[in-house]
């Protein structure tokens, strides 16, 4: 099938669903970037304002990715006028703002600094909030936080990560590893230069 670039209606997906991350590393998008989304096939369902990708679908915005099986997105209808049908069957209704956005299916989020890893993944415009469930793995670096629910707010950059299980000593809680910083190490792998000692010429 044909790979599709975005239609009108996506024009937003920059600023909700490539600009978004967990609470442990706030992103670097560039918003003003350009947005394109590929997919093997898509289809538009104007009467409901709903465009859905499938097949490879992957999402990209500056140096910003996301990948996934499926992607819904979905706008608010218009107040529909009384102009008649169109040639292609349309009512004459437009596409507003849009509301949510839904990708199911390996979803994979991957910037320079940062990996996120789900099953399925859900942006809300009333709350702009992301919400990524099943087996979800947020990386930084070596830093590692697992589990099964995770919440984004983008307006206060906070993010909760849950999972089902309670109770010490239990498998399948929320599991976190964390690397202190090595101050012996420059950025390039290298220890670094020796200071001299007093009296030694620099």
């Amino acid at each position: 099938m044909k790979r599709l670039a975005p239609l009108a209606l996506l024009a937003p997906l920059a600023l909700v669903v490539l600009a978004a991350g967990p609470a442990t590393a706030q992103l670097a998008t560039n918003s003003d970037a350009p947005v394109r989304v590929d997919a093997d096939d898509l289809k538009t369902d104007n009467n409901n304002c709903v465009a859905t990708y499938t097949g490879n679908v992957e999402a990209l915005q500056d140096t910003s990715r996301m990948r996934t099986d499926l992607m819904k997105v979905f706008a608010q209808p218009n107040a529909k006028s009384a102009k008649p049908k169109s040639a292609t069957g349309g009512t004459g209704g437009s596409c507003g703002a849009m509301t949510r956005i839904e990708a199911h299916g390996s979803v994979f989020y991957v910037t320079q600094a940062q990996r996120v890893r789900g099953d399925d993944a859900v942006w809300e415009a009333s709350s702009d909030t992301i919400t990524v469930t099943g087996d979800v793995v947020a990386v930084q670096d070596r830093n590692v936080i697992k589990g099964t629910r995770m919440v984004i707010n983008n307006q206060t950059g906070e993010g909760h990560m849950e999972t089902d299980v309670k109770g010490r000593n239990k498998p399948g809680r929320v599991s976190t590893v964390i690397y202190p910083k090595d101050n012996t190490t420059t950025q390039n792998g290298q220890a670094p230069a020796a200071k001299p000692a007093p009296g030694q010429p620099r």
